[in-house]
């Protein structure tokens, strides 16, 4: 992944998560993502560590040349994320059927997946706001 939409989706994360935690101060300190996901594995952040994994594995079979976009590893947080949520979840069904990340958004803040829907307010104000 391109660090510098890593580092934005990092940010985006970090923005759900409490200020003890490990993993998020390992990510305001700019932290590798191998210790960032090793931390959040041992807080039981298993979708951080998840998608954190995936990227390490992307940008070894890639190369240093390897470019991902923030969108990308947004969506890799939701298939990260889908895996662990029940069938009955309507938050699960607006994964599984390609709902805009608002909806999705909304509805998990109603099933009470505050992370979740952090992650993806942020990634949403990131995607409008203008390039600099």
């Amino acid at each position: 992944m391109e660090m510098k939409n890593i580092d934005q989706w990092l940010r985006s994360c970090r923005a759900g998560l409490p200020d003890g935690s490990r993993a998020a101060a390992a990510i305001d300190r700019n932290a590798s993502l191998e210790e960032i996901s090793e931390l959040a594995e041992e807080e039981g952040l298993h979708q951080l560590a998840s998608v954190l994994f995936e990227a390490e594995q992307e940008k070894l079979r890639r190369g240093p040349d390897a470019v991902e976009d923030a969108a990308e590893a947004t969506q890799a947080f939701l298939r990260a994320v889908r895996q662990s949520l029940p069938n009955h979840s309507r938050t699960a069904a607006a994964i599984d059927r390609g709902a805009a990340w608002e909806e999705i958004s909304e509805l998990a803040e109603e099933e009470g997946l505050h992370q979740l829907a952090s992650v993806l307010f942020e990634a949403e104000q990131d995607r409008l706001r203008p390039a600099s």
